[in-house]
This record gives C-alpha cells, structure tokens and sequence, in this order.
C-alpha cells in the first residue's frame, strides 16, 4: 500500500516520527498522514487503474513555526519533479501540490503548537495484490 510508503518518505524528510490520521497523546510534535479521497481515473468508457489519491500531510512543530515552513517546502521539493518515478520505493505517476492550512495551539505549558495541514494529489496504481 501507498501509506507505508508515504511513512517512510515522511519520517526520512522531517526527521520526526510519523503516525497515521492523528498525533497520539501525549505527542507535541511530528508528522500525520491521511487519505481524503481515492477516485480512479478513467479515459472515456474505460478504467485506468491509475488512481488519484488526494492525501493530507499534517506537520506539528511545537514553538518553531520556521522549522514547520521549511518541512512543508522540503516535501513538496522531494516530490514536485516526480514523473513516473517513485516515493520511497512505491510507483507513482505524477504529484500536485494543493491546498494548505495553518494554525497554532497554546499548550497547557505555555509553548505553542503550531500545524500546517497541505493536500497532496498522488496518481498511483493501487497495489491489489
């Protein structure tokens, strides 16, 4: 499957532990990855099989909003150039960068908690095997 790929290209971008959908508790900081929608492609009347998988890549960064900006721009400089290439061993056709949100959390300590949630468009062949 494409998520564990998508893990261990994340972790080895960011440096930072990498979890699907949510940050376990008590976790400040690292990465989440999630798939919002997987519509196959097709070409008229026939089906592709390649799939455009929209996933949300969401980066934590407790009091370090800069070190958040740079992980957002070193993804997106890792795939942008991708053509019929690969992430971390996993075909893919090609990568669109798409919307992005930010926001911060005051933590109970004082610090702050800053998130920067960017959707990324993969087309892929889903593995069925």
């Amino acid at each position: 499957m494409i998520e564990s790929s998508l893990r261990t290209a994340l972790g080895t971008l960011s440096g930072l532990p990498v979890y699907p959908l949510l940050l376990p508790d008590p976790v400040q900081e690292g990465v989440t990855f999630q798939r919002i929608s997987d519509p196959e492609m097709d070409n008229g009347l026939v089906r592709t099989g390649l799939i455009a998988g929209r996933f949300q890549i969401t980066g934590y960064r407790v009091d370090d909003y800069t070190a958040l900006v740079a992980l957002d721009r070193d993804i997106w400089s890792a795939w942008r150039n991708i053509r019929q290439g690969e992430i971390a061993g996993y075909p893919v056709q090609y990568v669109e960068r798409g919307s992005i949100q930010q926001d911060y959390y005051t933590l109970p300590n004082n610090h702050v908690q800053y998130r920067l949630a960017r959707d990324y468009i993969l087309y892929f062949y889903e593995d069925t095997s």
